[in-house]
Parts: structure tokens; C-alpha cells; sequence
């Protein structure tokens, strides 16, 4: 399964197939914060049901020298098929691109095979297995319990409130947030613009000065969306809403892993954050206004 959209990685966590023992939820294996678990719940439970039951799935779909193996040599930058189970969490969890925000009516894992990937499909079993590793991890990441809540469960919510602001963006405030200019000329450290790699899409970003291009892409593809917005579900399903995914640049300006190649920059103090700032608050007035019609992203 090739070239899955590539989101940007949080700080893995890490503990081993089988051990019971509690996966610090805080901080990962360096000690670094582990912005990607706001509740600070115990992810043991979550852990496990990937260990028992979905590492054998990507492992059979999706591994491989020219797909999704972390030592894949294909044209893909998504590697997050452990070749060792044991690392097999630690490196699943880490993709965004594979899990989005874990909610699972917007997780890569399930929606870009829904969509046709290779014409790669899950058996209900699998999508069942699947589905309930996500369901615990979304949980447990927000408010500290895997259990299933009552009422709109962590993943409708999350769908419910990218569709909302998705239909409250347009054209004209892209055009007066300066979104195309800031980010098809924003610079990395080498000197190189972000264009020169993403002008089309390229390793499932967009970055291009042709503003119509951008902006038709990153307000229909939910892929291209979650790059640079994410949902806050801390507060559980009523309070859910749309933020800014720093996350994610954080991760990709420091070269942090997968993206130890990538040229670093100045993650949050840049024109295309100013520009992305400008837009994330002229879209949500306009949400708070509640004249949009929710528009749902694509896969």
C-alpha cells in the first residue's frame, strides 16, 4: 500500500508486544513531552489491542520493500510497518498519516482504503480490529479512559466539527490571510521554498502560490486538511473544535522522525503560520456566525 497522504508525526511512545506493564503516557522514550496524549491517560489498553490485533493486519497489507515497511526503498516516506513487532506500536503510533488524531471516522488507516488504495480492502473483522484500537486510543488520549463515552462518540464529533469548518472556508479570506504567497515562498534553512517540493501535493502537503490549486485542495482533502489543522477533543465531544495542527509542524521542522531529511525552519514564528493564523480566525468567526453549510472532506 503505497504513498498513503503523509500528516506529520507526533513523539512516539514505546513499550514492548506483550509487556503489561504501564506505557508512560506523558513522555516518550527520550523524555520529551508527548503532545499527542493531552489527558495523560494510560494507553496500556490501547497498546495492547494493537499488539494482539492490528499489527497483523498492516504487517500482511502493507508491509513490504516497496510499500510501507519502515525499511521500504519505494518512492513512499510513510514507513510505519515495524519489521520487529515489538516496535510495532511505537512506530504505528507515531504516523499521523496512518492515525490522524485516532478518531476513527477521520483515521487514515481506515478512510484511504475505503477510498481504493491499491485496491487494498479490510474484512469486517479487520476493519472491527481496527476500529476498536482507534476508538481506545482516541479515548484514552482525551479524557483518560478507554471506555466508550454516552451520546456522540469522540470520532462523530471530530467529524462533525471538521465538517462545519470546512464549509466556512472560502476563497476570499484565503486570499486576505495571504496563504498561497506565505507558504509557497516560506523558506527552510537550505534556502529552498516549500513549493519547490509541494507545489502539487508532494509527499501529501500542499504548499503552492497558485492560491485557486491550494486552496481547492486543502478545503476538500481531508489529508491535506489535517496538515494544517487538527481537532481538540480534550474537553470530550460537546467542546470538540477545530485548532491549528502545530503539532505537526513541530515535527516537521525539526526533522524530527519520519522527517529526518527534511530541511528545518522555524516551525511557529514564520509568514505562512502568520497567514495560516489570519485564516483559522476568519474561518471560525465565521462558524461562530453559523450562516455555513457543513461540508464533508473527502478521502
Amino acid at each position: 500500500m503505497r504513498n498513503f497522504l503523509m500528516l506529520i508525526a507526533t513523539a512516539a511512545l514505546a513499550s514492548c508486544v506483550g509487556d503489561i506493564s504501564t506505557v508512560d503516557p506523558a513522555k516518550g522514550e527520550d523524555g520529551n513531552d508527548n503532545g499527542d496524549n493531552p489527558s495523560g491517560g494510560d494507553l496500556t489498553v490501547a497498546k495492547r489491542l494493537f499488539d494482539d490485533n492490528v499489527y497483523s493486519i498492516i504487517n500482511a497489507k502493507c508491509s513490504g520493500g516497496a510499500c510501507h515497511s519502515e525499511t521500504a526503498q519505494g518512492a513512499t516516506l510513510t514507513r510505519f510497518v515495524a519489521t520487529d513487532a515489538v516496535r510495532g506500536w511505537e512506530i504505528a503510533a507515531n504516523y499521523t498519516a496512518l492515525v490522524g488524531n485516532f478518531a476513527p471516522v477521520t483515521a487514515p488507516i481506515l478512510n484511504i482504503i475505503k477510498a481504493g488504495h491499491k485496491a487494498q480492502t479490510y474484512l469486517p473483522a479487520e476493519e472491527a480490529k481496527i476500529t476498536e484500537w482507534l476508538t481506545a486510543e482516541v479515548n484514552t488520549r482525551n479524557t483518560g479512559t478507554p471506555a466508550q463515552p454516552a451520546g456522540e462518540t469522540l470520532s462523530q464529533a471530530a467529524e462533525r466539527v471538521l465538517s462545519a469548518f470546512a464549509g466556512c472556508m472560502t476563497i476570499a479570506n484565503f486570499n486576505t490571510a495571504n496563504m498561497a504567497n506565505a507558504w509557497g515562498n516560506l523558506n527552510a534553512q537550505n534556502n529552498q521554498q516549500c513549493e519547490n517540493c509541494h507545489g502539487n501535493g508532494g509527499e501529501g502537503f500542499i504548499a503552492s502560490r497558485d492560491a485557486n490549486a491550494f486552496f481547492g485542495v486543502v478545503s476538500t482533502k481531508k489529508m491535506f486538511f489535517l496538515q494544517y489543522f487538527t481537532v481538540d477533543l480534550t474537553m470530550g465531544a460537546m467542546a470538540a473544535k477545530v485548532k491549528i495542527n502545530e503539532v505537526s509542524f513541530k515535527g516537521v521542522a525539526t526533522a524530527q522522525d519520519p522527517h529526518r531529511e527534511h530541511p528545518t525552519f522555524n516551525a511557529l514564528n514564520n509568514n505562512g503560520m502568520t497567514a495560516l493564523k489570519a485564516f483559522f480566525a476568519s474561518t471560525s468567526t465565521a462558524v461562530t456566525g453559523g450562516a455555513c453549510q457543513p461540508k464533508p472532506l473527502m478521502n
